[in-house]
């Protein structure tokens, strides 16, 4: 049943299977950041400071919205693993179908219920009136194209979810080069500002989306619907909802915890404002290693459950354990010993003020990515086993951290105080993942007790 680009995770030695399904997640992630950048770097360059302003004001908003449907995408397409894992080709197109509805309907009511609140939104956040305008006007274009930005990412996981984590790589590298020019065309070249470049991200996505589909028909044949003759169900669509709504609120709830961060380090100053920008940044490209190993895990324990190979689960949690273990300790010595070059890069090596304050919490983070370690590969080893409500307890506990910080240790202790704030939500967020897992999944996966989630769909047809 699998494809040319497809990673085998029930077959081989666990840890090279993860690692080679990990790779090109990593290299998207890393492509996707330099992407962003170049695209701020047009906005600011052609339009102005204001314009900047104005479309990096939206990330918190966007993050709560799109956050959730992009999240909830990644969680319907566990079942989808597990039937792959199983050999179930039957039950693989059935999942296929019905995930897709689910996608598609959850993102038109989202987009609408983006554009109604779009305003209020952004008053609640206070944007200033000056940049106003701007982030208004990228908003809009922005949920009224939501649905391309859906329909890739359910496709890219659809596609992991059988293996498959190149070809959604090499689409996305296609449609950020054509995102670029477009960005170069519509804003230089046309009326449009803000909303060109929006427009840009849209059309860039929904070729990606065509890209894909064309993959899909020529070369996947096991998710073809030609010859699907099952229907749809009602009750299958509430089955992949209880993997797919937990995923996508717990992307909402860590969205709804950085704007809480957001506005507490605004009363900072502009020293310490410009400082924990520039680490946010610098920060997130260093993660991304460890978040790419974390969604390897979702796939190849979502696989291999469904193929009931109970020891090889235990097997590659603990040797991914171990690999995660060695990527925060080289982490956190590049950290230590370049982490203030690094930001220098970013803003200057003039601007000593600065680079104290971000060295600081570079030094901080680095030291602890072994919590976030821990917590991507519990964390998504779990969505593949299919515990979906322990995303929404961990993003619960994530959120509790961030507004304790927010409204005490950043008032108390000021820019320390966000410098622990994110490390002490990756340990709120992985005290119930380490439970659940060490202390349920665990024992059941011993016991041989876990079993793919098909229960409701047995016997339909």
């Amino acid at each position: 049943m699998a494809h040319q680009h497809a990673v085998d995770m029930t077959a081989g030695k666990p840890y090279r299977g993860i690692i080679r399904f990990a790779l090109p997640i990593l290299a998207g992630s890393l492509f996707q950041q330099l992407y962003n950048m170049a695209d701020t770097f047009i906005v600011s360059r052609t339009l102005g400071v204001e314009a900047f302003a104005g479309v990096s004001s939206t990330g918190s908003i966007s993050g709560l919205i799109t956050g959730f449907a992009l999240g909830m995408t990644s969680g319907l397409s566990i079942v989808l693993a597990q039937s792959f894992g199983a050999g179930d080709e039957r039950d693989v197109k059935k999942q296929y179908l019905h995930n897709m509805i689910i996608s598609v309907i959850a993102t038109l009511l989202l987009t609408v219920g983006a554009l109604w609140g779009e305003a209020s939104f952004l008053r609640l956040l206070h944007t200033p009136e000056e940049i106003y305008p701007y982030a208004y006007r990228y908003l809009r274009v922005l949920f009224g194209g939501m649905i391309a930005t859906v329909l890739y990412n359910f496709l890219a996981n659809t596609l992991r979810a059988l293996g498959d984590s190149k070809s959604p790589l090499y689409y996305l590298l296609i449609a950020s080069a054509v995102n670029i020019v477009l960005d170069i065309l519509l804003i230089r070249y046309t009326a449009l500002g803000v909303a060109g470049a929006a427009l840009a991200t849209i059309l860039s996505q929904l070729l990606a989306v065509v890209l894909c589909f064309i993959h899909i028909l020529r070369k996947v044949p096991i998710l073809s619907l030609k010859d699907y003759r099952g229907g749809i169900s009602g009750k299958a669509m509430l089955h992949n909802l209880k993997f797919g709504l937990p995923v996508g609120f717990q992307s909402s709830v860590i969205s709804l915890g950085v704007i809480f961060i957001q506005y507490a380090t605004n009363d900072m100053g502009t020293v310490a404002v410009a400082a924990y920008a520039v680490s946010q940044k610098i920060d997130g490209i260093a993660v991304e290693p460890l978040r790419a190993l974390g969604m390897a895990m979702s796939t190849y324990t979502a696989q291999n459950i469904g193929a009931a190979k109970h020891e090889r689960i235990l097997s590659g949690v603990r040797q991914s354990v171990g690999i995660s273990a060695i990527l925060s300790a080289f982490l956190a010595l590049f950290m230590l010993i370049g982490g203030r070059m690094v930001a220098g890069v970013f803003i200057g090596f003039s601007r000593t003020e600065i680079l104290d304050l971000s060295y600081r919490f570079l030094v901080t983070h680095g030291l602890l990515y072994f919590v976030l370690a821990l917590l991507f590969i519990y964390r998504f080893s779990l969505q593949g086993l299919g515990y979906a409500l322990v995303p929404t307890l961990a993003g619960l506990m994530e959120l509790a951290m961030r507004v304790f910080s927010a409204f005490v240790l950043v008032p108390a202790m000021r820019f320390d105080g966000a410098c622990i704030e994110t490390p002490l939500s990756w340990l709120g967020a992985l005290l119930p993942c380490v439970i659940a897992y060490e202390a349920i999944a665990k024992r059941k996966i011993k016991r041989g007790m876990l079993r793919r989630s098909v229960e409701v769909l047995d016997g339909e047809e």
